[in-house]
């Protein structure tokens, strides 16, 4: 088995000042290209991402549609044994009824989280600013 000299012939005896500038040279390349790297990785998840967002978007689309088929499906099965306008009326209000019990819900949920400002952040910073206002006064008095 043949051993490999891990060490470049041609830079022996070079002063440890180029050596030094060749090894920075050589991790500044390494850097760029890593970052080159990460860019490259970057844009192909992003254009990866934004055609699954994409799907997404064409999916809720077509739920969409199929939400309003199926209401209207719902008016027409009705309208077998009532009037088309009674039919239309009781889905409706079917509809209404549910809408209200959604807006409902969802507001009083909304009133629970209470307000959105990061209440516990703003606490502690004003005591944090409180206690160096005190520190400040601690140290103006020891002078």
């Amino acid at each position: 088995m043949a051993t490999t000299n891990t060490q470049d012939p041609g830079r022996r005896g070079e002063p440890i000042s180029e050596l030094v500038r060749s090894l920075i040279g050589d991790i500044t390349l390494l850097a760029r290209r890593e970052a080159e790297l990460a860019r490259i990785e970057l844009k192909d998840k992003a254009s990866k991402a934004g055609l699954a967002a994409g799907l997404l978007g064409a999916g809720i689309a077509v739920a969409w549609f199929a939400v309003a088929t199926l209401i209207a499906t719902a008016v027409l099965a009705l309208a077998i044994v009532l009037p088309a306008w009674a039919a239309a009326l009781i889905v409706g209000l079917v509809l209404v009824a549910v809408a209200t019990a959604l807006v409902l819900v969802g507001r009083a949920r909304l009133r629970a989280v209470g307000p959105l400002a990061p209440t516990q952040t703003i606490d502690t910073v004003q005591e944090d600013i409180r206690w160096m206002q005190l520190k400040t006064e601690q140290l103006k008095t020891s002078e």
